[in-house]
């Protein structure tokens, strides 16, 4: 199976990585050069788990600068949000804080900021280039709709209406993803403590 992923940042790097232990992956990056890394197993970001990956892990995983390239005959495409993750963190921290017109600043600045990826699209004329005209479109939410949620997005509304009910049902796994990963990052043996809880008969634990 190939699976097309639009960018090598915290999020597309690290489903680009897992998913090329059992598929065949290619990754998208506008820059040849940051394309030459990967292909030479050489992490974009600072991450142990991908670099430990690297180094020991069969990956079939290649990077490429020409987009049609990565979505021609793939069976799954999944093209990240424009957005990088330290803007996610800024938005995360100016929420905590309350600062609705930091956030209205930030929303202005990621907007100008997405007009240079607007070659980065996942358009209808992009899903005929796979694998019969149909592969599954996935994201894990929230993605800027063309027409929908601005004028020009990361997708085609219709594009992704074809998709809602997987799309919907994928993002909602992510507050399990999430609690899954504060407990393995609270507790040294996580299996012990769940089979301590199951013996207890009891639902939670408090680290």
């Amino acid at each position: 199976m190939k699976i097309a992923v639009a960018g090598t940042g915290y999020v597309g790097l690290s489903i680009a990585t897992l998913l090329a232990q059992k598929n065949e992956v290619v990754a998208y990056n506008r820059h040849q050069e940051k394309c030459d890394k990967l292909n030479n197993r050489i992490s974009l970001i600072q991450d142990n788990e991908i670099e430990e990956f690297f180094r020991t892990k069969e990956l079939n995983l290649f990077a490429t600068p020409d987009y049609k390239e990565a979505f021609k005959d793939a069976d799954i495409v999944y093209p990240k949000s424009w957005a990088p993750f330290k803007a996610m963190e800024k938005r995360t921290d100016l929420y905590g804080k309350g600062d609705m017109d930091g956030i209205k600043a930030l929303e202005k600045e990621l907007l100008a900021q997405n007009a240079n990826h607007k070659d980065w699209a996942c358009t209808e004329e992009m899903m005929k280039l796979t694998k019969g005209g149909k592969a599954l479109y996935m994201h894990c939410l929230p993605a800027d709709i063309t027409g929908v949620s601005c004028k020009e997005g990361e997708v085609d509304g219709s594009v992704f209406d074809r998709y809602r009910d997987p799309l919907y049902k994928e993002a909602s796994f992510k507050p399990y993803v999430i609690a899954a990963m504060i407990f393995l990052a609270k507790f040294k043996d996580p299996i012990a403590t769940l089979k301590a809880l199951e013996s207890a008969n009891k639902a939670r634990v408090h680290a």
